[in-house]
């Protein structure tokens, strides 16, 4: 593996093409973006965790026609496939926003595949949606209010990523793609299940999140047996785009702490 990090594919028959960027060695960290989100959003704590971990931002084909069922058991359906391309059994999964849902339906549905569970500003249990109340046609003033929501500091929603969300929302077939999705989101409740989480959780919330506020992650931290909940303030609802150093060192700390009970050495104690 080179300094850069890497961008990478796997190919499957009949379903989309498994793409990720990864950094490093060692134990799978895999970390998934949300519905608007990138692999590449992902960059900076995957440069960090390089240093320690084989870290891997797959992209979730939530546009892709291959994807012929615009659910979330779908997309981790097709996370799956592409780590038993991969040849790895067994990883700590992570994600944002809808990211975590996915996360979720894996740590449930395949248990001794997930080592560890890694959830910020997740939706399965309440979110306020990207798609709500939308007008027929976003202009791209409104497409800027909404993405200026998703964070504390507004100035990071730049023009050329407006522009780029704009045309989404405003393409016919993508933009169906993005409500059909935030509407599978929205039924795919997990709070009955969350109790069945046996991974080791960490929660990074955004203490100014504004999608999953933080009476949000209280209740993820309740019903997630033996979870943490770790805050960062000045923070909306992507901390590892907002705070991507903060992000990844309460990420890398959780790691080393909670080794053991991922069966991978011995465990540096509790956090104070």
């Amino acid at each position: 593996m080179s300094d850069a990090t890497q961008e990478a594919n796997v190919k499957m028959n009949a379903s989309p093409e498994f793409r990720w960027l990864e950094r490093g060695e060692g134990e799978a960290v895999v970390l998934l973006h949300g519905l608007m989100g990138e692999m590449d959003h992902w960059e900076p704590v995957l440069v960090r965790l390089g240093r320690h971990y084989r870290a891997m931002a797959p992209v979730l084909p939530i546009f892709d026609p291959l994807l012929t069922e615009p659910s979330l058991t779908a997309l981790a359906d097709h996370i799956v496939r592409g780590l038993d391309g991969l040849g790895i059994e067994r990883a700590v999964v992570g994600g944002n926003s809808l990211g975590g849902h996915v996360a979720l339906i894996l740590a449930l549905r395949w248990p001794a595949r997930v080592s560890g569970l890694v959830l910020t500003g997740s939706s399965g249990l309440l979110e306020r949606g990207f798609t709500r109340n939308v007008p027929h046609v976003p202009t791209t003033e409104y497409v800027r209010t909404k993405m200026e929501e998703v964070f504390y500091d507004p100035a990071l929603v730049t023009p050329s990523w407006v522009e780029s969300v704009r045309r989404i929302v405003t393409t016919r077939s993508s933009a169906l793609r993005v409500v059909q999705f935030a509407r599978a989101a929205k039924r795919e409740s997990l709070e009955a299940r969350l109790a069945q989480v046996t991974a080791p959780t960490l929660l990074v919330w955004g203490k100014d999140d504004r999608i999953t506020t933080l009476d949000v992650a209280e209740r993820f931290h309740q019903l997630i047996p033996g979870s943490e909940l770790v805050q960062i303030t000045n923070c909306g609802h992507a901390p590892m785009l907002e705070h991507p150093t903060t992000f990844g060192q309460i990420l890398e700390e959780w790691l080393r702490e909670t080794a053991t009970r991922r069966g991978c050495g011995q465990d540096r104690g509790a956090r104070r």
